[in-house]
């Protein structure tokens, strides 16, 4: 046996970490719940942060590893020489590595900012920054590859650069996270620190207090997180076109996934401005097609725009599914991927769009707001858990599984487990959603827990081939 630290090992090694940290999620959640308010910040008073910082550890860092490595092997980016070599071993390899696991580990145990002196919360940062450094290793080389490797920038195709333009776009979102993470640490300190946001929210609001700190951290959060996942979507859209032939593509099928393409680069630059404004500015979002009391009723216009990615990106699936269709290149990995994309969109625009048009009834998921504010309360733990967490990072795996060169008959009993155990969980957790009845969201968790076996399998598939060699 001989250790080999590549593409291949590090996304072993990151699923395997992940699965086994949502394995212990139940035993964590017992002793420290999750969704208990006491651990939140003063500065955060409406983030729950016990489940924003296991989360963190447990699934995201492992998330942008895997993809890290899906770029890096998707793109060639590891095959060029030089600094950018360098950049992409030194940060991936042996960043993901370590990255991974400590994030993980440390957010075991960070309850709460001070608990254990913060040690776990420091130690996670550091997790946090070795992603950061991944990020600006894989724009840096995506800039140079075209040039040093002598494909050419009119030859990468646009695939390449939404990944780049996501990339760039999620980099940003990482350091709105770390303005909101620094006060919620130290609070509105240094001076200009507080200066700037009093200054920024007085226009808004009225007065300079606490109350304005805690309005523009919570803002620069939410800009993150909602900053954040659609650009990762959009760039697993964008790898999974890349993968299955769109450089190759002609006629329709290339005209269609290129149309969308086009949406979402444009969005995402879009986007992403919008979030620095809302974010570290005082732009207050308006509601588009508002109706109701008080116009309570109708669509952010900050969903209308992320669901324009979604479109953009309902573009590049139908293409390639035509693609692959025709070169008979539809294999169950791209069969389950295009069955939790329309999983996604059920979940996501479908049912939040329903909701949304509706919150005179579901009270934007607060007490008193609303007769069924309790319903949305429910969807929104189920949308973010089920639409923007398991299904993105079941398909990534799948892609990963693929790269690792799984055996045919085992990757296709992975992706039927995937296939079988997210539609369970989307029937199951939709009919929570709607009547809180436990029974359905306990049939919801056994589609979750059809999924995991689904990874499992598909880590012990490849263990012989990918780390024992």
């Amino acid at each position: 046996m001989r250790f080999n630290l590549n593409t291949r090992f590090v996304m072993w090694w990151s699923i395997a970490w992940a699965l086994g940290l949502m394995a212990v999620a139940p035993i964590v959640n017992y002793f420290t719940p999750f969704l208990n308010s006491a651990y939140n910040n003063q500065w955060t008073p409406d983030v729950y942060w016990r489940l924003v910082l296991y989360w963190h550890g447990a699934l995201f860092m492992p998330w942008v590893t895997v993809l890290a490595c899906i770029i890096c092997t998707t793109f060639k980016l590891d095959t060029i020489k030089g600094t950018a070599y360098k950049l992409i071993r030194e940060s991936i390899m042996y960043g993901g590595f370590i990255a991974t696991p400590l994030a993980g580990i440390a957010g075991i145990f960070d309850v709460y900012d001070r608990f254990a002196l913060g040690i776990p919360l420091w130690l996670q940062i550091i997790a946090f920054l070795i992603g950061d450094e991944m990020a600006i290793a894989l724009i840096v080389t995506m800039f140079l590859y075209p040039k040093v490797s002598g494909v050419g920038y009119d030859k990468v195709g646009l695939a390449y650069y939404t990944v780049l333009a996501a990339l760039i776009g999620v980099l940003i979102a990482a350091f709105e996270g770390h303005i909101g993470g620094w006060i919620t640490w130290a609070g509105p300190w240094p001076s200009f620190v507080s200066n700037y946001i009093n200054s920024t929210m007085y226009s808004v609001l009225g007065y300079y207090n606490a109350t304005a700190v805690i309005t523009w951290t919570e803002n620069v959060v939410t800009s993150h997180s909602h900053t954040m996942i659609p650009l990762i979507l959009a760039g697993i859209v964008a790898l999974i076109s890349s993968i299955y032939g769109y450089n190759e593509m002609k006629g329709s099928a290339k005209l269609i996934s290129a149309a969308g393409f086009f949406i979402m680069i444009y969005m995402i630059i879009a986007v992403v401005w919008l979030y620095i404004v809302a974010g570290v500015g005082n732009y207050s979002i308006p509601t588009l097609f508002a109706s109701g009391p008080n116009g309570v009723n109708g669509l952010a216009m900050d969903d209308t725009m992320t669901g324009m990615i979604g479109w953009g990106a309902l573009l590049v699936l139908i293409g390639t599914g035509v693609y692959a269709h025709r070169q008979k290149k539809l294999d169950r990995s791209l069969l389950f991927i295009l069955i939790a994309a329309a999983l996604i969109y059920l979940t996501v625009p479908v049912t939040g769009y329903y909701i949304e048009f509706h919150e005179s009834y579901f009270g934007f998921a607060t007490p008193g707001q609303g007769p069924g504010w309790m319903y949305d309360a429910a969807y929104l733990r189920f949308h973010q858990d089920f639409g923007f967490f398991l299904l993105p990072m079941l398909i990534t795996a799948s892609l990963a599984f693929k790269y690792m060169g799984i055996e045919e008959k085992r990757k296709n009993l992975v992706n039927d487990l995937f296939t079988i155990g997210s539609i369970i969980a989307f029937i199951f957790g939709e009919s929570y959603v709607f009547t809180l009845n436990n029974v359905f969201l306990y049939l919801a968790f056994l589609g979750g827990a059809i999924t995991a076996v689904g990874v499992l399998t598909g880590l012990l598939s490849t263990y012989k081939d990918v780390v024992l060699i």
